[in-house]
């Protein structure tokens, strides 16, 4: 869509979407030079194309951002997707703006990546099986930022892989 003429999906003032060079610099395609000044957040979401997110209207008037990998809706004031953590501006993509992660869910998945070699340790699976609940439970929420859902699903089959050979290996 570089170069052409678009709409601001929020006020639906016209613009002309930035030329995006090899160099990953945006090109003004009437004047031809590069763009210095931090572009609107509009020309990013309109040079994405249909990897865009969403700004839907809700029926009660309230503006919500649409993430076009899970279809969770998020506030405009989001940087990321609030359950899978896709980034929807600049700021998002830096992992100092994403704030703290999913902690249950990395844990989840630390615990399960350990009880599966120490299968003996029936510990570390329990672990990552009830933190990585917890951790899926939290990404749902609306506070959490950088999701975590698919890190705390991972925990738990670790942990239940770790969880089955210790049975297996009680029952020999």
């Amino acid at each position: 869509m570089a170069a052409q003429e678009g709409q601001c999906p929020t006020c639906g003032k016209g613009i002309t979407i930035p030329i995006l060079d090899r160099f990953g610099r945006l090109i003004d395609p009437v004047t031809n030079q590069i763009v210095k000044q931090d572009p609107h957040p509009v020309h990013a979401y309109a040079a994405a194309g249909d990897r865009a997110p969403r700004i839907l209207r809700l029926e009660d008037g309230k503006q919500m951002i649409e993430c076009t990998r899970c279809r969770t809706l998020s506030s405009m004031a989001s940087n990321n997707c609030r359950s899978c953590g896709m980034p929807f501006t600049m700021e998002g993509t830096t992992s100092d703006a994403q704030g703290k992660g999913n902690g249950f869910a990395v844990a989840s998945l630390v615990m399960g990546i350990v009880g599966i070699p120490a299968f003996c340790a029936l510990i570390p699976a329990i672990l990552a099986i009830v933190f990585g609940a917890i951790g899926y439970a939290q990404a749902g929420k609306a506070g959490v930022e950088g999701g975590g859902k698919g890190v705390a699903i991972a925990g738990m089959v670790c942990g239940a892989v770790g969880l089955v050979m210790f049975v297996v290996m009680m029952l020999r």
